[in-house]
């Protein structure tokens, strides 16, 4: 499997444990380990991403799975197998194939070294908790922004949002917004430098200066989409592989899973359920597999 996040360790370990012969290949950095902490997790709240994956590596490695640490450059399908091109590791050949690499970030390029994770987030669910009482600013295009505003505000001393749509900043969710004392403005950042004393400077198109203790990304999560369409599979309207509630996508030996949009599984445990669930399908997959069938005959 692609991918040592939350979906690919747990889909490994259960593989492992079903004692079929699993490989994991990675990057060592996971989308949060900017993180201070991995919330919403059962028994492990507030724990730091680097511990959580350690113990994962850890248990994975119990049952036999090998996990390398190198960067996948390309994908190829064929008919009964699929290889996959490690930097340092060619030439790896597989019977079944789960992509576990998820969704990747894509930053303003304005964003300040070092506050991505720490004072600036994109979900309204992950860290805007212990962020509670704190000034907010919102910074993206539309109503996306503004809907992670409206889950967001609950949690800010004072909040202000910028959308670069005029028309998302006059519609409905705005108007919403405002009745909240939330104030939404149709004005874009250009420059921002860390606040020395934690949070972020932000100076936009129409000349404001705003200091955001908080600051919330609209738009940043995007698909990864290179293996999927290195290896022609079927994707959605967002971008991601079209997959059954098993992970299975439009090619037979390839699974998908992990957080992404439009799917049921949804933040850290979902991806980590979307695991489980796409390694049940590929044991089911390779216990009845077609050869091993015509044995039976």
């Amino acid at each position: 499997m692609i991918g040592a996040g939350a979906a690919g360790l747990t889909a490994a370990t259960m593989l492992g444990r079903s004692m079929r012969s699993t490989l994991v290949i990675s990057q060592p950095r996971r989308r949060n380990s900017p993180a201070s902490s991995v919330n919403n997790v059962p028994y492990a709240d507030g724990a730091a991403p680097a511990d959580i994956y350690r113990k994962m590596e850890q248990d994975a490695g119990r049952y036999g799975v090998t996990l390398l640490w190198d960067e996948v450059t390309s994908v190829r399908a064929y008919e009964d197998h699929v290889v996959v091109e490690g930097g340092a590791n060619p030439g790896l050949r597989c019977r079944r194939l789960l992509l576990a690499t998820g969704r990747v970030d894509v930053l303003p390029a304005w964003l300040p070294d070092g506050v991505w994770g720490r004072s600036a987030f994109d979900c309204p669910y992950c860290h805007t908790y212990e962020r509670s009482g704190s000034t907010f600013v919102c910074v993206g295009t539309g109503d996306e922004t503004l809907k992670l505003a409206a889950l967001s505000r609950q949690f800010a001393k004072r909040m202000t949002v910028l959308v670069g749509d005029p028309s998302a900043s006059r519609g409905r969710l705005a108007g919403l917004l405002s009745r909240h004392d939330v104030e939404v403005l149709c004005d874009e950042v250009v420059r921002a430098s860390a606040d020395p004393a934690g949070g972020v400077i932000l100076e936009t198109a129409h000349g404001r200066t705003l200091s955001a203790d908080t600051l919330l990304l609209g738009d940043v999560a995007r698909p990864y989409r290179k293996f999927a369409e290195d290896l022609d599979l079927e994707l959605s309207a967002d971008g991601f592989p079209e997959t059954s509630l098993y992970g299975m996508t439009s090619n037979p030996l390839v699974y998908s899973a992990g957080n992404v949009e439009g799917s049921p599984y949804f933040m850290w445990t979902g991806a980590a359920s979307s695991g489980i669930n796409a390694a049940r399908a590929i044991c089911e997959d390779l216990a009845f597999a077609s050869e091993l069938l015509d044995d039976w005959e």
